[in-house]
């Protein structure tokens, strides 16, 4: 889980146009962090959507790691079966 300081200081130190990847095999957990992150990333940060290639699931998880390499535990989950919830955020740039 994340905490309300954590996201504050990734929102405030991600570069601006960086990337936060969100994933869980829990769907709980990761609606909790997407909720934390769009709670406490001060307006910064926004749910990245693939227009070009539609990765997404209807209800807006990735189906794929945008970065193309599992985890371990991602390996294990998808092996089994199961599911990955998977989130892309982009950190806006500031306004000019």
């Amino acid at each position: 889980m994340v905490q309300r300081s954590l996201v504050e200081a990734i929102a405030d130190l991600v570069a601006p146009d960086g990337k936060v990847f969100l994933q869980s095999d829990v769907k709980e957990v990761a609606v909790r962090m997407k909720k934390e992150f769009m709670k406490y990333g001060k307006g910064k940060l926004t749910v990245m959507h693939d227009l070009e290639d539609i990765t997404s699931h209807q209800d807006g998880w990735l189906n794929e790691n945008p970065f193309g390499i599992r985890s371990d535990w991602e390996q294990h989950v998808i092996e089994r079966g199961a599911p990955m919830y998977r989130l892309l955020l982009l950190k806006s740039s500031p306004s000019g």
